[in-house]
């Protein structure tokens, strides 16, 4: 009877110890990063809705797996993106930014905003925008980065007025801008266009996660090139592999993604680059940042997994 009961104690504690854990486990994996697909485009001639919501007022955000300043950092948003608010923890929201990503972001660089009905945007081209307070002035508003896209207000000359979520409008200069008529691009892109984005980049340091001249990863480096292009690609390399149109080797062209598993590992994309011509592509790479390397190097001859094309 002794040893029965002493039996059944030691089950009872190891069933509730399993629920524990499945709980704890839970609870845990719900405060991850997410992925998801990239938001829907809008049907030809439809609105957006400009209905107040959260908008990034940096010029870049970090996005953590956990509301965690330690936290892994699982990709970052640019100045004026929506975030789609879900919760929130002291000083950390929850939301999905405009990438699909679900993660964890610092309060202060978000603000609670309703947009201007224009819909027309500004697109920054360059690495670094500067936004000044007045057109021509010599008082700095901030800066604005690669890929970011604003709110079109007002034009005098070679000078553009932005809307700024939670500041006042400023104002950046022609010349480091694009118009995007309706939010969307109209001019016919090609796979050269998205190599003169990526360039711009060149020699900028490799971060996880990041999407900015201060620190771009590999996959982050083609979603801005691609994007400033009119194309929105899922974040990472791994889903970037998935959609497009697969490409033979021998018929890569400038433009084409080329993506390779270099961790050894099996068929999984684990880097992605852009074929610039010639056998060599522009990559972010963890220890060099952004170069220029050779499909025949060693490492990516043995993890060349394909090529997709995204562009007529």
């Amino acid at each position: 009877m002794f040893k029965g009961s002493h039996y059944i104690r030691i089950y009872a504690f190891f069933i509730i110890l399993i629920l524990t854990m499945v709980i704890a486990g839970g609870f845990l994996l719900n405060r991850q990063a997410k992925r998801l697909p990239p938001p829907a485009e809008l049907p030809p001639g439809a609105t957006p809705v400009r209905a107040e919501a959260y908008y990034v007022n940096a010029a870049v955000a970090d996005v953590r797996a956990n509301p965690d300043q330690g936290a892994e950092l699982v990709t970052q948003a640019l100045l004026g993106d929506e975030v789609k608010f879900l919760r929130e923890e002291d000083e950390w929201l929850q939301g999905q930014v405009s990438d699909g990503y679900i993660g964890w972001m610092q309060k202060m660089n978000l603000v609670k905003a309703a947009p201007p009905p224009a819909q027309d945007l500004v697109a920054v081209r360059v690495p670094r925008a500067i936004l000044y307070l007045e057109p021509g002035g010599d008082t700095q508003a901030g800066e604005a980065l690669l890929g970011t896209d604003l709110p079109l207000l007002e034009q005098k000359g070679d000078w553009l007025e932005v809307w700024l979520p939670g500041h006042t409008p400023a104002w950046v200069a022609r010349q480091e801008i694009e118009i995007w008529p309706g939010g969307q691009v109209k001019e016919k892109r090609s796979g050269t266009d998205v190599i003169k984005v990526a360039e711009r980049l060149l020699g900028v340091a490799y971060l996880w996660g990041g999407v900015s001249l201060y620190g771009i990863d590999c996959s982050g480096l083609t979603y801005i090139a691609y994007f400033l292009n009119g194309v929105q690609l899922p974040r990472d390399a791994d889903m970037q592999f998935k959609v497009g149109r697969p490409v033979a080797r021998k018929d890569l062209q400038p433009g084409d993604l080329v993506f390779f598993n270099t961790s050894g590992t099996g068929t999984q994309p684990t880097h992605v680059g852009i074929y610039t011509g010639n056998g060599q592509f522009l990559n972010s790479r963890s220890q060099q940042g952004v170069v220029i390397s050779r499909l025949d190097e060693p490492l990516f001859t043995a993890g060349y997994l394909g090529a997709r094309r995204y562009l007529p």
